[in-house]
């Protein structure tokens, strides 16, 4: 099973902010796929540019799931992720969306992660990795979302 890991940006050049934080990742874990590029409005805290998102897959990682989300926080703010405005704009936002079919319910952390299953911007690129298939098996997944997520290209 894999490690999903969702990628977020909505200020600056929101594809490089993707691409810098997609090589960071793969250069911590072993990197499996990645899903198109979508751009979805903001939700939760409207007054905000539109988003760019992402997922990728890796494979399951040596180190615990609060681990990996330290290494989450370390890196956003290595990327220059501000967070002055709770769920406002930001240069890159790194979620873990899954650990395999493992839940975990931490203070910090919730896996998975609690808001994924009503959000087209999450789920429609998740949707395009290998790992879907099983997670799909295990979790139900609805394709009728209150937002919309679009793919900006192909990958090449």
């Amino acid at each position: 099973m894999s490690l999903f890991i969702a990628t977020g940006s909505n200020l600056g050049d929101r594809k490089q902010q993707l691409d810098r934080a997609k090589l960071e990742l793969s250069r911590i874990f072993e990197f499996i796929a990645e899903s198109r590029i979508y751009e979805s409005p903001a939700v939760d805290y409207l007054n905000q540019p539109d988003f760019y998102n992402q997922v990728l897959e890796f494979q399951l990682p040596k180190f615990s799931p609060s681990e990996v989300m330290s290494m989450l926080l370390k890196l956003e703010q290595n990327l220059g992720r501000n967070r002055e405005v709770p769920k406002g704009p930001r240069i890159i936002d790194l979620d873990i969306l899954f650990w395999g079919f493992d839940t975990v319910n931490l203070p910090h952390l919730t896996i998975p992660h609690p808001s994924l299953f009503e959000r087209s911007f999450v789920v429609l690129p998740l949707s395009e990795l290998p790992g879907f298939k099983d997670l799909n098996s295990r979790f139900s997944f609805n394709f009728s979302f209150n937002n919309t997520a679009s793919p900006i290209s192909s990958l090449t």
